[in-house]
């Protein structure tokens, strides 16, 4: 404890000492830090951001809806639009001509200025640091917009392969139940039946009265009609009901059809803005206050450090 109190009364000695020294060096690196932290020599730069929520998105696997949102607006082909619309090589002084790995380099000064996060609220934030405020707020506004058309393409490609998958089995369906429908109108021509029941009862009792009038005829008639219900009546209502079933399975096809081809057409937004990106009038870097706390304060420690290193030295050469 005494060693550590008398460590302490000399660094303070040690500090009244050197006051002057330390003090020039403060100032030196006050006014230092004020210059070099000045727009001459470090470019400010203005943040704009948005929070957004998904919407409307259609799950391609267990992913959330969040997560996929963060993977579309993070997507290269978003990245790419923005860097063309913006002109960022010209924007962030990418000689294109000189550079063989301008495309590289683009990639990686938006990726310093772009950031893309999940919140803790399940929400997206789109956070853009530039030179120029309007140019931040409009990447932030382009990115929104880039992410509603990818994620509408995405979902108008996915309903176009149903679209798709569906149409072949109308089309399918549409030639079976022709099919069977030319096949129960050669039973009506042929044949005459039109519905097996009623003809049925009516064959039958056409027949037992030809009988009691004797009217050959009608007997005759009759008895060609039961020959036929008997031999193609089974067949006939077979094929009846099963193109009552596939006329509803049309139907429900059908209508899979139209929803998948509304999915195609229909312009929806995939994007909940809640706050909305707007054009700073104040630098957010550098934060000039705090690199001139940090250089007088590392300035006047290194110079400390110093002292007392070339103190103890001049100690142990006098001994």
């Amino acid at each position: 404890m005494n060693n550590s109190f008398f460590n302490s009364v000399a660094i303070i000695q040690s500090l009244y000492r050197w006051k002057i020294h330390l003090l020039v060096v403060g100032l030196l690196s006050l006014v230092a830090s004020i210059v070099f932290s000045g727009p001459q020599f470090i470019r400010p730069l203005y943040k704009s951001y948005a929070i957004i929520y998904p919407s409307n998105l259609i799950n391609y696997s267990t992913e959330s809806a969040t997560e996929q949102m963060l993977q579309l607006m993070q997507s290269s082909d978003i990245r790419n639009k923005v860097i063309k619309v913006f002109n960022l090589y010209d924007h962030y002084e990418i000689d294109t001509t000189k550079n063989k790995h301008f495309k590289t380099e683009v990639e990686h000064v938006y990726d310093e200025h772009v950031s893309i996060k999940k919140t803790e609220y399940e929400s997206v934030e789109i956070t853009v640091m530039d030179f120029d405020p309007r140019t931040a707020a409009g990447i932030v506004d382009s990115i929104i917009h880039f992410f509603d058309m990818k994620a509408r393409q995405l979902q108008a490609e996915k309903s176009a392969e149903v679209m798709l998958i569906y149409k072949n089995q109308l089309t399918r369906k549409k030639a079976e139940m022709d099919s069977m429908e030319a096949l129960l109108r050669s039973y009506r021509m042929d044949y005459g039946l039109l519905d097996y029941k009623e003809q049925s009862k009516a064959a039958v009792r056409a027949y037992f009265k030809g009988m009691q009038s004797g009217n050959s005829k009608s007997v005759s008639e009759s008895r060609t009609l039961m020959n036929a219900l008997e031999d193609k009546g089974g067949e006939f209502v077979a094929l009846n009901e099963h193109l009552w079933r596939t006329r509803g399975t049309y139907n429900d096809l059908k209508l899979n059809y139209e929803n998948a081809e509304r999915d195609v057409i229909k312009k929806l937004t995939y994007a909940n803005v809640v706050t909305h990106p707007e054009r700073s009038d104040k630098k957010a870097y550098p934060v000039r206050w705090l690199v001139v706390l940090i250089t007088v304060g590392g300035s006047l420690f290194l110079a400390f450090m110093l002292l007392l290193f070339f103190q103890s030295r001049r100690t142990i050469i006098g001994k």
